[in-house]
């Protein structure tokens, strides 16, 4: 047992028999404070015990985003290494960075309580701007993309769905009900997984 978890267990503990105090108190005055005090104890310990579970969350949700800046960051220095010979290498190297987006917008959670409105909007943007630079990458290595007709259909699809999934995930934000919001991740999670399918078996046709 963690000592925040044998804390948290002493401060519950503790507000039980401040509880059983007040109800065992005698006098108006007495038994008004001694409520007062059981009360507070109990706000106390409700607001320690959300804490320490929100932290536990921020803390996972961190550790995927910074999961994926890794990935990212792998995926682009694969690509650009001089080490990598071969056409097969250039397209699975771009598979693998177009599948890390599409995962992305998978599992991201759109709404973070510890994000303001304008840093949530700027997440999105700055996400549709990688998705560009890729589409721009793709283009640019067409040449040998296309040495593979099959994988480069795929590719073309999946960057569609990713691109579409990009803008949605920006449009959430500018929803004008929770049910536009809705739509708006239903579809973005949607294309995602399209792309993560089309990517799949892009990456099986070249190996």
């Amino acid at each position: 047992m963690s000592i925040e978890v044998l804390l948290m267990t002493v401060l519950v503990a503790l507000t039980i028999i401040a509880y059983m105090i007040a109800i065992n108190s005698r006098g108006l005055w007495r038994l008004m404070l001694s409520f007062l005090f059981a009360s507070c104890m109990l706000g106390g310990t409700v607001w320690v015990i959300v804490e320490h579970y929100s932290a536990g969350s921020r803390a996972a949700m961190q550790k995927e985003r910074r999961k994926f800046e890794n990935e990212m960051q792998a995926a682009e220095e694969r690509l650009q290494s001089k080490e990598r010979s071969g056409s097969a290498s250039i397209v699975l190297a771009l598979i693998s960075q177009a599948n890390s987006y599409a995962s992305f917008l998978i599992r991201e959670k759109l709404h973070d309580p510890d994000l303001s409105h304008g840093q949530l909007v700027a997440q999105a943007v700055q996400t549709q701007q990688q998705i560009e630079r890729l589409q721009n990458e793709i283009k640019g290595s067409a040449q040998v993309i296309n040495q593979f007709p099959e994988a480069a259909q795929l590719i073309e699809s999946a960057m569609t769905h990713i691109s579409e999934a990009g803008r949605l995930y920006r449009q959430y934000y500018y929803a004008e009900n929770s049910a536009a919001e809705r739509a708006s991740e239903r579809l973005l999670r949607q294309n995602a997984r399209s792309a993560q399918d089309a990517l799949t078996r892009a990456a099986s046709s070249v190996r």
